[in-house]
């Protein structure tokens, strides 16, 4: 019985190393799934800020588009086109006036 208690004995050894090893192990992924958990966190209150940094750039982005709607619909009210032909053609007659001085 001796040879029976010491293979138990050595056996009792190796499973309390291996639940030590164990025991270990869980806690390293126990202090692992801290550290993931708090880079989740950050991550997603990162995803927030640029979420909050998108919707102000939409909004300035709009007000643009606005302020560019308003002065295209100025120029266009203004007939600009009309105004540069008609100094073009204010240009012609006055080069053509000098040209028939001459």
């Amino acid at each position: 019985m001796g040879e029976v208690a010491i293979m138990i004995d050595e056996s009792m050894q190796i499973l309390q190393k291996r639940v030590q090893q164990v025991a270990g192990l869980i806690d390293r992924l126990k202090e692992e799934n801290i550290n993931l958990k708090s880079k989740i966190a950050k991550l997603e209150d990162e995803i927030q800020n640029l979420k909050e940094q998108l919707n102000v750039m939409r909004k300035e982005r709009e007000q643009i588009k606005n302020k560019i709607d308003g002065a295209t619909s100025m120029l266009e009210s203004l007939d600009i086109e009309g105004l540069i032909n008609t100094e073009n053609q204010d240009k012609l007659i006055e080069d053509n006036n000098q040209s028939d001085k001459i």
